[in-house]
């Protein structure tokens, strides 16, 4: 069982019904704070989940990143959640790097209880 782990609960934003939904969608310059709760059992999951993030930040530096991509540079990390203000063009490429991130960071934590035995 993965010891990391991590539920979205980034809200609406206020005063955006079902209707005002599909034109916050459409406007591209518009931005949105992505909110994820963490579920960590212990301080070497936070410690997993820094190291995880360094490593995918010193790939995007000698990749580099295409047009309009995050950084996982831009993310607030803490104990509790991570918080991530983005444009909604981009929310669907912040999922998919938070995705990554706790897979990754949920790795590292197995490796480093392995090697505490």
């Amino acid at each position: 069982m993965s010891s990391i782990r991590y539920q979205e609960m980034t809200a609406p934003p206020p005063g955006i019904g079902d209707r005002d939904a599909v034109a916050a969608r459409i406007d591209p310059l518009r931005r949105v704070t992505l909110k994820f709760s963490l579920i960590l059992e212990d301080d070497g999951d936070l410690e997993a989940l820094r190291y995880a993030r360094r490593a995918m930040i010193r790939e995007e530096r000698t990749t580099g990143l295409e047009w309009d991509e995050p950084s996982m540079e831009q993310p607030l990390i803490s104990e509790a959640e991570i918080r991530w203000s983005v444009l909604v063009s981009q929310v669907g490429w912040c999922r998919e790097k938070i995705s990554e991130l706790v897979a990754r960071a949920n790795r590292a934590s197995e490796e480093l209880r392995r090697l505490s035995e």
